[in-house]
Protein backbone atom coordinates (compact mmCIF):
# COMPACT_ATOMS: atom_id res chain seq x y z
CA UNK A 1 0.00 0.00 0.00
CA UNK A 2 1.03 3.73 -0.89
CA UNK A 3 2.03 5.35 1.47
CA UNK A 4 0.91 9.40 1.46
CA UNK A 5 4.70 10.11 0.56
CA UNK A 6 5.06 7.67 -1.94
CA UNK A 7 1.54 8.38 -3.27
CA UNK A 8 3.40 12.02 -4.87
CA UNK A 9 6.56 11.22 -5.62
CA UNK A 10 6.77 11.18 -9.12
CA UNK A 11 4.88 14.77 -9.33
CA UNK A 12 7.47 16.50 -7.77
CA UNK A 13 9.15 18.02 -10.52
CA UNK A 14 5.62 19.56 -12.08
CA UNK A 15 5.74 23.35 -11.72
CA UNK A 16 2.65 25.11 -9.92
CA UNK A 17 0.06 26.91 -12.07
CA UNK A 18 0.02 30.64 -11.50
CA UNK A 19 -3.96 32.69 -11.58
CA UNK A 20 -5.98 29.87 -10.10
CA UNK A 21 -6.36 29.04 -5.54
CA UNK A 22 -6.93 25.48 -6.42
CA UNK A 23 -5.46 23.11 -9.20
CA UNK A 24 -4.36 19.96 -10.20
CA UNK A 25 -2.58 18.55 -12.99
CA UNK A 26 -2.82 15.04 -13.92
CA UNK A 27 -4.54 13.64 -11.06
CA UNK A 28 -5.34 10.12 -11.14
CA UNK A 29 -6.66 7.52 -8.68
CA UNK A 30 -6.72 4.00 -8.88
CA UNK A 31 -8.39 1.19 -7.38
CA UNK A 32 -6.81 -2.17 -7.85
CA UNK A 33 -7.61 -2.22 -11.47
CA UNK A 34 -10.26 -0.04 -11.86
CA UNK A 35 -9.30 4.02 -12.58
CA UNK A 36 -11.24 6.37 -10.34
CA UNK A 37 -9.89 9.21 -12.17
CA UNK A 38 -7.85 9.02 -15.01
CA UNK A 39 -5.10 11.99 -15.64
CA UNK A 40 -7.56 15.12 -14.71
CA UNK A 41 -6.14 18.59 -15.32
CA UNK A 42 -8.26 21.16 -12.61
CA UNK A 43 -7.87 25.52 -12.20
CA UNK A 44 -10.20 26.88 -9.78
CA UNK A 45 -10.18 30.35 -10.07
CA UNK A 46 -10.55 32.35 -6.80
CA UNK A 47 -14.25 33.39 -6.27
CA UNK A 48 -16.08 31.08 -8.96
CA UNK A 49 -18.92 28.75 -8.52
CA UNK A 50 -16.79 25.46 -9.70
CA UNK A 51 -19.71 22.48 -10.69
CA UNK A 52 -18.26 18.99 -11.42
CA UNK A 53 -21.11 17.47 -12.93
CA UNK A 54 -21.36 13.41 -14.07
CA UNK A 55 -23.22 10.04 -13.82
CA UNK A 56 -23.08 7.95 -10.93
CA UNK A 57 -19.80 6.87 -11.34
CA UNK A 58 -18.03 9.20 -13.22
CA UNK A 59 -15.61 10.24 -11.03
CA UNK A 60 -16.91 13.73 -9.37
CA UNK A 61 -16.78 13.10 -5.48
CA UNK A 62 -13.37 10.68 -5.85
CA UNK A 63 -11.68 14.38 -7.27
CA UNK A 64 -13.30 16.06 -4.46
CA UNK A 65 -11.76 13.59 -1.79
CA UNK A 66 -8.14 13.81 -3.61
CA UNK A 67 -8.74 17.63 -3.84
CA UNK A 68 -9.51 17.52 0.56
CA UNK A 69 -6.82 14.92 1.23
CA UNK A 70 -9.30 12.19 2.61
CA UNK A 71 -8.19 10.07 -0.80
CA UNK A 72 -4.34 10.04 -2.10
CA UNK A 73 -3.42 9.96 -5.71
CA UNK A 74 -2.11 7.49 -7.52
CA UNK A 75 -0.41 10.22 -9.45
CA UNK A 76 -0.49 13.70 -9.94
CA UNK A 77 -0.08 16.74 -7.82
CA UNK A 78 -2.42 19.43 -6.24
CA UNK A 79 -1.90 23.04 -5.70
CA UNK A 80 -3.38 25.48 -3.07
CA UNK A 81 -2.64 28.92 -3.73
CA UNK A 82 0.77 28.05 -5.46
CA UNK A 83 2.00 25.38 -2.85
CA UNK A 84 1.57 21.63 -3.38
CA UNK A 85 -0.49 19.99 -0.96
CA UNK A 86 2.11 16.65 -1.34
CA UNK A 87 0.30 14.00 1.18
CA UNK A 88 -0.93 16.65 3.50
CA UNK A 89 -4.27 15.06 5.62
CA UNK A 90 -7.37 16.16 5.80
CA UNK A 91 -6.78 18.34 8.94
CA UNK A 92 -3.50 20.34 7.74
CA UNK A 93 -5.93 20.92 4.59
CA UNK A 94 -8.97 22.47 6.18
CA UNK A 95 -6.29 24.44 8.64
CA UNK A 96 -4.88 25.56 5.53
CA UNK A 97 -7.91 26.89 4.01
CA UNK A 98 -9.53 24.21 1.94
CA UNK A 99 -13.24 23.31 3.07
CA UNK A 100 -15.33 20.21 2.96
CA UNK A 101 -18.99 19.72 3.47
CA UNK A 102 -20.05 15.83 2.89
CA UNK A 103 -23.40 14.43 1.02
CA UNK A 104 -24.59 13.08 4.30
CA UNK A 105 -25.94 15.85 6.92
CA UNK A 106 -23.44 15.49 9.62
CA UNK A 107 -24.78 18.35 12.11
CA UNK A 108 -24.84 17.20 15.91
CA UNK A 109 -28.55 16.92 16.66
CA UNK A 110 -28.62 17.50 20.28
CA UNK A 111 -27.17 21.38 19.42
CA UNK A 112 -29.15 24.10 18.41
CA UNK A 113 -28.19 25.64 14.99
CA UNK A 114 -26.01 28.58 16.69
CA UNK A 115 -24.12 26.05 18.67
CA UNK A 116 -23.43 23.82 15.71
CA UNK A 117 -21.54 26.55 13.99
CA UNK A 118 -20.13 27.99 17.03
CA UNK A 119 -18.32 24.44 17.43
CA UNK A 120 -17.23 24.94 13.59
CA UNK A 121 -16.14 28.27 14.20
CA UNK A 122 -14.17 27.51 17.27
CA UNK A 123 -12.87 24.15 16.49
CA UNK A 124 -9.59 25.40 16.40
CA UNK A 125 -9.07 26.92 19.45
CA UNK A 126 -9.74 23.21 21.22
CA UNK A 127 -12.25 20.94 22.72
CA UNK A 128 -11.98 22.57 25.76
CA UNK A 129 -13.98 25.63 24.26
CA UNK A 130 -16.86 22.89 24.44
CA UNK A 131 -18.00 24.07 27.98
CA UNK A 132 -17.58 27.83 27.00
CA UNK A 133 -19.02 28.14 23.59
CA UNK A 134 -20.73 31.34 24.01
CA UNK A 135 -17.80 33.24 25.73
CA UNK A 136 -16.13 34.85 22.63
CA UNK A 137 -18.02 37.98 21.17
CA UNK A 138 -16.49 37.88 18.10
CA UNK A 139 -16.74 34.29 17.36
CA UNK A 140 -21.06 34.41 18.05
CA UNK A 141 -20.85 37.47 15.86
CA UNK A 142 -19.47 35.30 13.24
CA UNK A 143 -21.56 32.52 14.19
CA UNK A 144 -24.52 35.10 13.76
CA UNK A 145 -23.40 36.40 10.55
CA UNK A 146 -23.10 33.07 9.07
CA UNK A 147 -26.90 32.13 10.12
CA UNK A 148 -27.97 35.45 8.20
CA UNK A 149 -25.77 34.48 5.19
CA UNK A 150 -27.89 30.84 4.96
CA UNK A 151 -30.76 32.47 6.15
CA UNK A 152 -31.34 30.57 9.40
CA UNK A 153 -31.15 33.15 11.43
CA UNK A 154 -34.83 32.67 12.48
CA UNK A 155 -33.68 29.29 13.63
CA UNK A 156 -30.95 29.79 15.49
CA UNK A 157 -32.13 28.47 18.89
CA UNK A 158 -33.64 25.23 17.01
CA UNK A 159 -32.20 21.96 17.46
CA UNK A 160 -30.30 20.81 14.37
CA UNK A 161 -32.16 17.76 14.40
CA UNK A 162 -35.79 19.76 13.96
CA UNK A 163 -35.09 21.39 11.29
CA UNK A 164 -36.48 20.43 7.36
CA UNK A 165 -33.74 18.29 5.46
CA UNK A 166 -33.08 21.25 3.56
CA UNK A 167 -32.08 23.66 6.42
CA UNK A 168 -29.88 21.18 7.40
CA UNK A 169 -28.05 21.07 4.74
CA UNK A 170 -27.57 25.18 4.49
CA UNK A 171 -26.60 24.98 8.14
CA UNK A 172 -23.81 22.35 7.29
CA UNK A 173 -22.82 25.01 4.54
CA UNK A 174 -22.50 26.95 7.43
CA UNK A 175 -20.39 24.97 9.46
CA UNK A 176 -17.79 24.43 6.83
CA UNK A 177 -17.60 28.21 6.48
CA UNK A 178 -16.95 28.62 10.25
CA UNK A 179 -13.30 27.74 9.35
CA UNK A 180 -13.10 30.31 7.34
CA UNK A 181 -11.73 28.68 4.61
CA UNK A 182 -10.48 29.84 0.81
CA UNK A 183 -12.00 27.19 -0.99
CA UNK A 184 -15.34 25.02 0.38
CA UNK A 185 -15.48 21.66 -1.58
CA UNK A 186 -19.60 20.75 -1.56
CA UNK A 187 -20.47 17.00 -2.20
CA UNK A 188 -24.03 17.21 -3.31
CA UNK A 189 -25.54 20.16 -1.76
CA UNK A 190 -28.97 19.99 -3.08
CA UNK A 191 -29.20 16.09 -2.16
CA UNK A 192 -32.71 15.09 -0.91
CA UNK A 193 -33.85 18.66 -1.36
CA UNK A 194 -37.26 19.58 -2.63
CA UNK A 195 -37.68 21.61 -6.04
CA UNK A 196 -38.25 24.62 -3.43
CA UNK A 197 -35.60 24.29 -1.35
CA UNK A 198 -33.13 23.70 -4.05
CA UNK A 199 -34.28 26.88 -5.55
CA UNK A 200 -33.65 28.58 -2.53
CA UNK A 201 -30.21 27.24 -1.90
CA UNK A 202 -29.45 28.87 -5.67
CA UNK A 203 -30.55 31.86 -4.20
CA UNK A 204 -27.76 31.48 -1.18
CA UNK A 205 -24.67 29.83 -3.33
CA UNK A 206 -23.14 33.36 -4.56
CA UNK A 207 -23.44 35.04 -1.42
CA UNK A 208 -21.79 32.32 -0.18
CA UNK A 209 -18.88 32.24 -2.89
CA UNK A 210 -18.07 36.04 -1.62
CA UNK A 211 -16.69 34.40 1.19
CA UNK A 212 -15.10 31.18 -0.25
CA UNK A 213 -14.49 29.92 -3.58
CA UNK A 214 -16.80 26.99 -3.87
CA UNK A 215 -16.23 23.80 -5.94
CA UNK A 216 -19.30 21.14 -5.94
CA UNK A 217 -20.00 18.25 -7.08
CA UNK A 218 -23.62 18.21 -7.99
CA UNK A 219 -26.60 16.37 -9.98
CA UNK A 220 -29.14 19.05 -10.34
CA UNK A 221 -28.31 20.52 -13.64
CA UNK A 222 -31.09 23.38 -12.97
CA UNK A 223 -29.20 24.54 -10.36
CA UNK A 224 -25.67 24.45 -12.00
CA UNK A 225 -27.26 26.41 -14.42
CA UNK A 226 -28.17 28.99 -12.48
CA UNK A 227 -25.15 29.58 -9.85
CA UNK A 228 -21.90 27.74 -11.68
CA UNK A 229 -19.37 29.82 -13.09
CA UNK A 230 -17.44 27.17 -14.69
CA UNK A 231 -18.44 23.45 -15.41
CA UNK A 232 -16.23 20.30 -15.33
CA UNK A 233 -18.08 17.36 -16.96
CA UNK A 234 -16.83 13.90 -16.34
CA UNK A 235 -17.42 10.66 -17.58
CA UNK A 236 -15.59 7.21 -16.65
CA UNK A 237 -12.91 9.32 -14.56
CA UNK A 238 -12.15 11.65 -17.13
CA UNK A 239 -12.61 14.89 -18.22
CA UNK A 240 -14.80 15.38 -21.53
CA UNK A 241 -15.60 19.32 -21.23
CA UNK A 242 -15.27 22.58 -19.14
CA UNK A 243 -16.57 25.86 -20.07
CA UNK A 244 -19.71 27.43 -18.66
CA UNK A 245 -22.91 25.76 -17.66
CA UNK A 246 -24.03 26.12 -21.14
CA UNK A 247 -21.02 25.55 -23.45
CA UNK A 248 -20.59 22.38 -21.70
CA UNK A 249 -24.06 21.30 -21.76
CA UNK A 250 -24.32 21.79 -25.50
CA UNK A 251 -21.29 19.74 -26.13
CA UNK A 252 -22.32 16.49 -27.91
CA UNK A 253 -20.12 14.08 -25.91
CA UNK A 254 -21.53 15.66 -22.78
CA UNK A 255 -25.22 15.44 -24.17
CA UNK A 256 -25.17 11.96 -25.71
CA UNK A 257 -23.37 10.41 -21.65
CA UNK A 258 -25.57 12.19 -19.83
CA UNK A 259 -28.71 14.22 -20.79
CA UNK A 260 -31.73 11.76 -21.19
CA UNK A 261 -34.60 14.25 -21.04
CA UNK A 262 -34.45 14.47 -16.77
CA UNK A 263 -33.25 16.91 -14.32
CA UNK A 264 -30.35 14.59 -13.26
CA UNK A 265 -26.80 14.39 -14.89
Amino acid sequence: MQSRTEAVASTHDRSAPTGVVLAARGLTKTFGNFKAVDNVDLDIHAGAIHAFIGPNGAGKTTVLNLLGGQLLPTAGEIWFEGRPLGASTPHVRARAGVGRSFQLTSVIPGFTCLDNVLLAVQAKRGLWRLLRLRSRPDDLAYAWELLHLLGLQHVAEVPADQLAHGQQRQLEIAMALGGRPRVLLLDEPSSGMSAHERQHLGTLLPAVARKATIVMAEHDVHLVREVATRVTAFSEGRKIAEGTAEEVLQTPEVQRVFLRGVRDV
